[in-house]
């Protein structure tokens, strides 16, 4: 049999585009694995819809920004430029516009603006991408982690080790600008010993959330470069709904 799988897009003003075809194939029945679509089907299939999809949104997008947001005059063309934009199902190449500058802006900034761009600000990397790689990366090492990523995804490129340790840096050095200020009134911590050699410590910060709604929990941290990592382990707590000045109480044994 011969399957085509159709995408429709229907614009904000409710009209229908025409239904396009996203992917097509022919399949058989003379065996188990025949049935329903397989891992490159899929892929292939989520490829298409998604480089429909994007390129569509892309496209009204910059239709609705083509106006000069200060007095409202159309800004002139000068032509367009291609854009990668990585995501989680696929490369999907997209044509960004550039515009003259309206009049009414200031003259000492770049003669063209290109208004895509503020949709996709850097690195043209979706952000669930950069989640799903960062997860995972966590989990395994990064070339596996990337392997298992081309194996059920349509990622053509950044499917590779370094990739996928660039994009985990970056989510990591956004999460540690994310953090809070120290709170030492919160967690308590203290140092274990080298039984035989005195000298030899690290410092270990535990502690035991007593919420009122649920179970307590018990959470601890071993650092080895953080000069503040009490704060570390705070954001921890609110990522699970805990206020430690609220519904947390800290059991420890601190000191040094």
């Amino acid at each position: 049999m011969r399957v085509k799988v159709l995408l429709q897009i229907t614009g904000d003003g409710g009209i229908a585009g025409p239904a396009e075809e996203v992917a097509a194939f022919d399949k058989t029945t003379d065996r188990q694995e025949d049935l329903g679509l397989s891992i490159a089907e899929g892929k292939a299939t989520l490829a298409g819809a998604q480089r429909r999809m994007v390129n569509a949104q892309a496209a009204a997008w910059s239709l609705r920004h083509r106006n000069c947001e200060a007095c409202g005059g159309r800004q002139r063309s000068k032509g367009s430029y291609s854009v990668t934009f990585m995501t989680l199902y696929g490369e999907v190449q997209l044509s960004s516009p550039r515009l003259y500058r309206c009049a009414c802006q200031n003259s000492d900034g770049a003669a063209t603006v290109s208004p895509l761009r503020n949709l996709i600000p850097d690195h043209n990397i979706a952000p669930e991408r950069l989640y799903l790689e960062a997860c995972w990366a966590s989990l395994a090492p990064y070339a596996a982690a990337a392997g298992l990523l081309t194996d059920i995804l349509p990622i053509a490129s950044g499917g590779n080790a370094k990739t996928m340790r660039q994009h985990t840096l970056r989510v990591a050095e956004r999460a540690e600008t994310e953090l809070a200020e120290e709170r030492p009134c919160f967690i308590d911590g203290g140092y274990v010993r080298n039984w035989e050699d005195r000298k030899t410590n690290f410092e270990v910060i535990v502690g035991q959330s007593v919420p009122e709604d649920r179970d307590a929990r018990y959470v601890g941290l071993v650092h080895g470069y953080d000069p503040k990592p009490k704060r570390r382990l705070f954001a921890v707590l609110k990522s699970q709904g805990l206020q430690p000045n609220q519904d947390v109480t800290f059991l420890t044994d601190g000191g040094e």
